[in-house]
């Protein structure tokens, strides 16, 4: 474990490639793109990175699909609840999200939405006591890749941050490879960016189109008239110095009319050839168009925006389920390995559902409980993980509420109710022994207009008697809760009953 207390790979940022955008053209980008098919794939990765700084419409939608998970509270909650071990693998993984850099290589391992992959370096530390703890996350640039012999490996690099000709291998017990693209394809194929280049190149050339259609047609021209050769001859020699007096004059009967080449359909051509090439990048980065552009969808009800949205947010939840996954194999796995940790790694959780989807999970439950049903304990982690954070089963109450909250001394009881020690042999049951304690704690409770109650319970034969006899008390004092009271004495009732007949016999 010695041989990975240091990083290894820290490049030079001055070291990075300049910039390909500048003489960019269809030739330039195929070349590109198969230099990286056969293996170099660091002016593809060079591309990308000048796409994503130079491009507005990409860069913002790359924003958007990257903040829609880091933008989420990350919680880690044990594998099994209910045991030991996992709860203190549960703990020791936890630690890992205090790390300063824990955030910067979520972000990082999040460029796999369009990269091919993205690789992070791990970097342990010993502990005094014995073990290993996580010093850092280090990301691992992309001009670092090296794909020349069919497999991912790593360029070397020396001290002064420069890379060699030399690369190693990535080994499971170093690197972090997190790969988001679903598509079956290598990584030296681009990824999902690559179906980007050639809408993002169509549109940055069609800026030199758009020129040239305004220098050759959007620009009026002079248009004349002339009724014989005489006024011909007349108009050129005007139209010769327009050029440079921008004026002409011309005879009574000539004629001379500025004429616009350029009408409303080719005018608006530029526009709406940019409006397609963003609305298919925005299609391709977060699965939908609106949230870029505000486009009348002609519904009322609004059903194709919730229908992108929800595109949007299976997305979101696919991103988040395959970054846990990356995080638990690659990092947990290893972090209780290397510290002798028996437990199975924690589950990782980003965020949660939409609002929409957590309502319809908490109306489903309510609905089970109505008709008698409630999930297990195997189904919580499933709900914490749509809800967003970890939940469990409610504490249930040992003991119901008193009936009166007032207390009064034991000695005010009558005898028939007073508080007496019950002496209990071995082989009674629990139910006895708190039927004799909740008795005891009830018969205290009554008080002030209520108090004649402790005489009509002790008193009454029977819960018929004893609703009776409660009843007239009830009609004296006409209390509000009045079925509140009937239904309390009567359960003080029968516990005085159940306690009476557990007395030894004189």
């Amino acid at each position: 474990m010695k041989q990975y207390n240091d990083q290894i790979t820290e490049m030079d940022p001055r070291r990075e490639l300049p910039s390909v955008v500048r003489y960019l053209s269809a030739d330039r980008l195929a070349g590109i793109i198969e230099e990286a098919q056969n293996g170099d794939t660091r002016e593809l990765f060079a591309l990308y990175r000048d796409v994503i700084s130079n491009d507005n419409q990409v860069r913002s939608e790359f924003f958007k699909r990257k903040i829609a998970v880091l933008g989420d509270p990350v919680s880690v909650v044990p594998f099994r609840k209910g045991d030991r071990s996992d709860v203190a693998a549960a703990e020791l993984c936890g630690e890992i999200l205090d790390n300063p850099t824990f955030a910067d290589a979520e972000s990082w391992l999040m460029n796999a939405t369009l990269y091919p992959v993205a690789v992070v370096e791990k970097v342990f530390a010993p502990l005094p006591g014995g073990g290993f703890a996580l010093k850092a996350l280090v990301p691992v640039h992309y001009q670092l890749l090296d794909y020349s012999q069919g497999a991912l490996r790593v360029f070397d690099v020396d001290d002064a941050g420069t890379p060699l000709s030399t690369s190693h291998e990535v080994t499971p017990e170093r690197y972090i490879v997190h790969r988001c693209d679903l598509i079956p394809a290598p990584d030296n194929w681009g990824g999902a960016m690559r179906s980007i280049l050639f809408w993002w190149l169509l549109r940055t050339m069609s800026r030199q189109w758009w020129a040239d259609l305004l220098e050759r047609f959007g620009v009026p021209f002079l248009k004349g008239k002339y009724s014989d050769e005489k006024g011909r001859a007349t108009l050129e020699r005007a139209f010769r110095l327009a050029v440079r007096l921008g004026a002409i004059v011309v005879s009574k009967n000539t004629e001379v009319e500025v004429v616009q080449a350029a009408n409303s359909d080719s005018s608006n051509s530029h526009e709406r050839f940019i409006t397609i090439c963003n609305q298919e990048i925005s299609k391709l980065i977060v699965g939908q168009t609106l949230s870029s552009s505000a486009s009348p969808t002609g519904e009322l009800g609004g059903g194709t925006a919730n229908l992108q949205g929800e595109v949007r947010d299976d997305i979101r939840k696919a991103d988040a389920k395959s970054l846990a996954a990356t995080f638990r194999g690659q990092l947990f796995d290893q972090l209780l390995a290397i510290n002798g940790r028996t437990g199975r790694a924690p589950r990782i959780l980003f965020g949660s559902e939409s609002i929409a989807e957590q309502k319809a999970t908490l109306t489903l439950i309510g609905k089970l409980h109505e008709a008698g049903l409630e999930p297990d304990d195997d189904a919580l982690d499933t709900i914490s993980e749509r809800i967003g954070f970890g939940i469990r089963r409610a504490a249930v109450p040992q003991s119901p509420m008193l009936p009166f909250s007032v207390s009064i001394p034991a000695t005010g009881v009558p005898t028939s109710l007073a508080p007496t020690t019950i002496p209990l042999s071995a082989g009674d049951s629990v139910e006895d022994r708190t039927a004799a304690a909740r008795a005891d704690d009830l018969t205290r409770a009554f008080a002030a207009d209520l108090a004649p109650l402790k005489d009509i319970i002790a008193e009454s034969t029977s819960p018929d008697d004893c609703i009776r006899r409660v009843e007239a008390l009830i009609t004296q004092h006409n209390p509000a809760n009045a079925a509140d009271v009937i239904e309390k004495a009567l359960y003080v009732y029968s516990m005085a009953g159940a306690r009476s007949a557990q007395r030894p016999k004189s």
